[in-house]
């Protein structure tokens, strides 16, 4: 079976896999980077899947039932902002220490990475200098912020965004209109994990108004609106908050091509004038800081801190 089959927008770093597979030239441990919502994870278990399935012929049936015992994933807890050294200690490591069952390898798959706490990092870093005969570790990250004695251990696989028509025809699939799939995959800019809720939420012109008012009220000067927006957004602050960066994005578009029909969000012509007079460098040092903001909503840190935070980061960037 071809597990590859069906995955979009990553055939270099499939391509490498495969041809590690069939070389027999497998490392102990990968690095798969690239943005969220481009396929890291699903090309980590069809990679996890094709390899013990050459050492493994039925392994099919454990896997259709999640329960292989030479697979294992870490991932954040459901409770907890990162990923603990109690979960690498106490979990990852014991189980790498056994002996393969059925395949020739254990394969380990930790789950956004990024979100380790330095003490799970140094500790997964003691395994990764001494890795037992048997072990594949693969480690997904969306950001580059792991220690460099980790990434200097792995074979990095980097990933990148898709094609917009990659995105479009996956929506086209999975249900969505024409239209919808249209806008959403515009919007997703690379990333199907960022089309998908502009393509399922139903409140989203709602959204794009309340957003819309907001930034209106900060780029004229009223102060006040830094703890509106936390509010307002609360019901779907990360949606909202791409809705933000799509607006700033198109005030950069404008200000540097002067082509209206690029952008992603035209139906502000008015506040994208008002964003013309506004200061290019904080613009973009607020999408950043906004962006890095964002992640934070992962994390199981109080929501309404973040909307503020962002919220003095816009005002900063308009006034």
């Amino acid at each position: 079976m071809d597990y590859f089959a069906g995955i979009i927008g990553q055939e270099r770093a499939i391509s490498l896999l495969t041809k590690s597979m069939d070389n027999g030239n497998i490392s102990h441990a990968y690095l798969f980077t690239g943005p969220a919502g481009v396929g890291k994870m699903q090309v980590a278990m069809a990679f996890a899947y094709s390899l013990i399935q050459r050492q493994d012929k039925q392994s099919g049936v454990y896997f259709s039932e999640n329960m292989h015992p030479d697979l294992f994933i870490i991932e954040k807890l459901e409770n907890r902002s990162l990923i603990s050294k109690e979960q690498v200690t106490q979990e990852l490591e014991p189980w790498l220490a056994l002996k393969p069952y059925r395949a020739q390898r254990r394969v380990a798959i930790i789950r956004d990475a990024h979100l380790m706490s330095m003490e799970a990092a140094n500790a997964l870093l003691k395994t990764l200098e001494e890795p037992p005969d048997c072990a594949l570790i693969i480690l997904i990250s969306d950001d580059d912020n792991l220690l460099e004695t980790i990434v200097s251990r792995c074979q990095m696989v980097r990933f990148f965004p898709l094609a917009e028509k990659d995105i479009y025809d996956y929506l086209l699939t999975h249900g969505f209109n024409e239209e919808k799939a249209a806008w959403a995959a515009q919007l997703g800019q690379g990333s199907i994990s960022r089309a998908l809720p502009f393509a399922q939420e139903e409140g989203l012109e709602q959204i794009w108004d309340t957003v819309i008012a907001i930034i209106t009220d900060l780029a004229q000067g009223r102060r006040g609106a830094i703890f509106e927006l936390s509010e307002k957004i609360q019901k779907a602050p990360d949606l909202s908050i791409k809705v933000m960066e799509t607006i700033l994005r198109d005030a950069l578009v404008v200000r540097n091509s002067r082509q209206q029909d690029i952008l992603l969000a035209p139906e502000a012509p008015e506040l994208q004038k008002l964003l013309q007079g506004k200061d290019q460098g904080k613009i973009m040092h607020a999408l950043v800081e906004i962006d890095r903001l964002r992640a934070y909503y992962r994390r199981n840190i109080n929501s309404a801190l973040i909307n503020t935070s962002i919220g003095y980061q816009l005002w900063e960037a308009l006034q």
